[in-house]
């Protein structure tokens, strides 16, 4: 099972959905987690031979938001999804070897002097998803998480 995440700056516009999708059929990739897509609302999209599921802000404010590209073959192993809010969203899937939860994740920026922040209240809720992960499945996290090193 190929798996990548790619954070994506926008994809306000069709064009954009055109060349991820075909960056995706080109890399032959059966899983993409996206971050920071900015489509408002939730959904499933078929484009094509592929699906995209997304999970985003309910305001339909272009912010935020989440989600993954599957093939088909990832379609049709894919037996749970759940987004659970606009920066999580998880899946699991079985494949004839194993069991497989994949967590696609959007992190909030870390807050600078006398910020306040939600990070804390997203890392607990994300190690709380990892925790509900049954416990014989391979857990993937996958996302961006706004990190800066040094």
């Amino acid at each position: 099972m190929k798996i990548r995440t790619w954070k994506v700056t926008t994809l306000k516009n069709s064009y954009c959905f055109d060349i991820l999708t075909e960056e995706f059929r080109r890399f032959e990739l059966d899983l993409l987690g996206v971050s920071k897509k900015y489509i408002p609302e939730v959904g499933n999209m078929k484009l094509g031979d592929i699906e995209f599921v997304h999970s985003s802000r309910k305001d339909r404010v272009h912010r935020q938001g989440i989600g993954f590209i599957i093939n088909k073959e990832a379609a049709k192993a894919c037996f749970a999804l759940k987004g659970t809010s606009t920066r999580t969203l998880i899946t699991h899937f079985t494949t004839k070897k194993f069991r497989v939860s994949v967590i696609v994740v959007y992190a909030p920026l870390e807050p600078t002097d006398g910020e306040k922040s939600d990070s804390d209240e997203f890392y607990l809720q994300l190690q709380e998803e990892i925790d509900r992960a049954p416990g014989r499945n391979m857990v993937f996290l996958l996302g961006y998480f706004n990190a800066q090193v040094g």
